[in-house]
């Protein structure tokens, strides 16, 4: 009996997921760029603040990589992902977008980062 419940229940949220397509599909507007920022964590403190209180406002998706390989993976996300605009910072991240051979924007820090977000 659940094993039916389950299935009924698949195959409902594979149709909503459907309808939902069909009906996005027809839309005459494109989708907004998305930006993806990878930006060493190193470079993305303020004083004893983890996280700079300045990425909290950002329009774009944020990583925070400790590590050279979290870095590379990060980058490599994002350009599977279809991102339109990667931007990096911080020795480990541009040497990431480099390794990956993605076109990213390279940034000279968090402050350049930041303002590439934004325009």
């Amino acid at each position: 009996m659940t094993g039916l419940g389950t299935q009924i229940g698949a195959l409902l949220a594979a149709g909503a997921v459907a309808v939902g397509g069909l009906l996005g599909a027809g839309s005459d507007r494109p989708a907004p760029p998305r930006t993806a920022l990878v930006v060493d964590a190193a470079l993305a403190r303020d004083g004893r603040a983890l996280v700079d209180a300045r990425l909290r406002a950002v329009d774009a998706d944020i990583r925070l990589p400790r590590t050279q390989a979290e870095a590379l993976t990060d980058v490599r996300y994002f350009a599977a992902l279809g991102y339109d605009r990667i931007i990096v910072a911080g020795p480990r991240s541009t040497a990431a977008a480099g390794q990956a051979d993605t076109a990213a924007l390279r940034a000279t820090g968090l402050t350049p980062a930041l303002a590439a977000v934004g325009g």
